[in-house]
């Protein structure tokens, strides 16, 4: 998979979940768990970067509304479907203009201190974009229908593979449960105590949705929060269009 070579500091890469949390048909309903949440510890320079990304994901929002709400509308958490957009995969990042961006962000960084290479693939930069692009288009989540915890016109007339669809129930299960706290997860500066404290009353809910027997569970922030952006975009999302339609 193609990704685009950003010149700052490297961050994080994505914690993959236990395989029982990943095969899981359903998630944990009634948030009865014994799972022990733990945050997965994360150094200054990583943090940083998280708050760089966002930047550069801010200014590609910014210079293409349009095009960003088309790729997220035919997208999900891992992939896109560029069938179904007017952008190729050799030249997506080009046509957001992801290098101005970045080339935007360094010129007020000092280029000794942030000299690592970092890549976004494809589906990092397709949440970072859901973050920018549901903070800018909805004042919050909307509100959740009793009982009505997954957001079944994600997968409409697409044919999902399993782990895609079991992010997606997680997500669902998280921003059902946990959609104020998520969304200030999301309004947080990336590294900021802020951030942390929305992560700690989170974290038991997703340990929970996780329904998986592991003793604890330890993920990192940037998953957790790429989780909320794509549960509380895509709930947004859905739920503004079956309005617009009735």
């Amino acid at each position: 998979m193609r990704s685009a070579i950003i010149f700052i500091a490297a961050a994080a890469s994505a914690v993959a979940l236990p395989a029982q949390a990943q095969d899981a048909g359903e998630n944990n309903n009634g948030l009865q768990t014994g799972t022990r949440f733990e945050r997965a510890p994360e150094t200054a320079n990583a943090a940083e970067a998280r708050w760089m990304q966002k930047r550069v994901a801010n200014c590609v929002f910014n210079r293409n509304k349009a095009e960003v709400r088309e790729l997220l509308a035919n997208s999900d958490f891992y992939s896109i479907q560029f069938d179904r957009i007017e952008q190729e995969p050799e030249t997506l990042f080009d046509d957001l203009e992801v290098s101005f961006c970045i080339g935007r962000l360094m010129r007020g960084v000092d280029d000794q201190a942030y000299h690592t290479y970092m890549q976004i693939q494809y589906a990092t930069l397709r949440n970072l974009l859901a973050e920018e692009a549901y903070l800018r288009d909805f004042d919050g989540p909307p509100a959740v229908a009793q009982g009505v915890q997954d957001v079944a016109a994600r997968f409409t007339g697409v044919r999902a593979h399993p782990q895609v669809r079991a992010i997606a129930s997680l997500a669902d299960c998280l921003t059902f449960n946990a959609a104020q706290d998520a969304h200030e997860l999301l309004n947080a500066r990336p590294g900021t105590d802020s951030e942390s404290e929305a992560i700690d009353r989170i974290g038991p809910v997703l340990a929970a949705c996780a329904n998986t027997d592991e003793e604890s569970l330890t993920i990192q922030t940037s998953l957790i929060r790429q989780m909320a952006a794509d549960g509380l975009w895509s709930r947004s999302h859905y739920a503004a269009a079956q309005v617009e339609e009735s």
